[in-house]
């Protein structure tokens, strides 16, 4: 990996395990889990279905999800925005909480 300084040069104060995450992205099983509670839920119709599906693909590619902005680009908004496919707000909440503790596991992981 080279010094200390030649690795705040090349990726500045990002941590490791992010650094690994972005490379490597999340095991399929370890998003799946993750979300197991929302891929669970037979309350969810097929939109809501595909919104947390395209959460866990993008995770398990990227391995986390910084950027919650990109939720309302396809293809997560290929079925309607945010709001029309969660009309609960608390269901939104908790799947943004499973996304940052993803994200924040990431940072903390070395």
């Amino acid at each position: 990996m080279g010094t200390k300084e030649q690795y705040y040069a090349q990726y500045k104060n990002t941590p490791l395990g992010e650094l690994v995450r972005s490379i490597v992205g999340l095991n399929q099983q370890a998003a799946t889990d993750a979300f197991s509670d929302f891929l669970n839920d037979t309350g969810f119709d097929s939109r809501q279905m595909h919104f947390v599906k395209q959460i866990v693909n993008y995770i398990v590619k990227n391995g986390m999800m910084k950027d919650l902005t990109i939720l309302q680009d396809s293809p997560f908004a290929d079925m309607g925005r945010i709001s029309e496919v969660f009309d609960d707000i608390n269901t939104f909440m908790k799947l943004r909480a499973v996304i940052e503790g993803i994200n924040s596991n990431a940072r903390t992981a070395a």
